[in-house]
């Protein structure tokens, strides 16, 4: 297995959700994308995941809001 980690350019979530992978994009040959990114609700800022794609298992299509903590990655839902 191999693991990527990589910082886009989108500094809200909700803008690189609608980023279309291309052809030659890096993360399209992938078998699992997981984007993590800054989310705003009324008015507040969070830190949220979202499951872009994973072949070969479902995935909801919502964004899990998170936090990280001394204990570590804490989902909020």
């Amino acid at each position: 297995s191999c693991l990527l980690w990589w910082r886009s350019r989108e500094p809200m979530l909700a803008d690189l959700i609608r980023r279309p992978l291309g052809e030659s994009d890096l993360l399209s040959g992938a078998n699992t994308v997981i984007y993590m990114g800054k989310t705003q609700e009324q008015g507040r800022f969070g830190r949220g995941l979202y499951v872009a794609k994973h072949r070969g298992s479902a995935s909801s299509d919502d964004i899990i809001p998170y936090e990280i903590s001394d204990a570590g990655l804490l989902f909020l839902e």
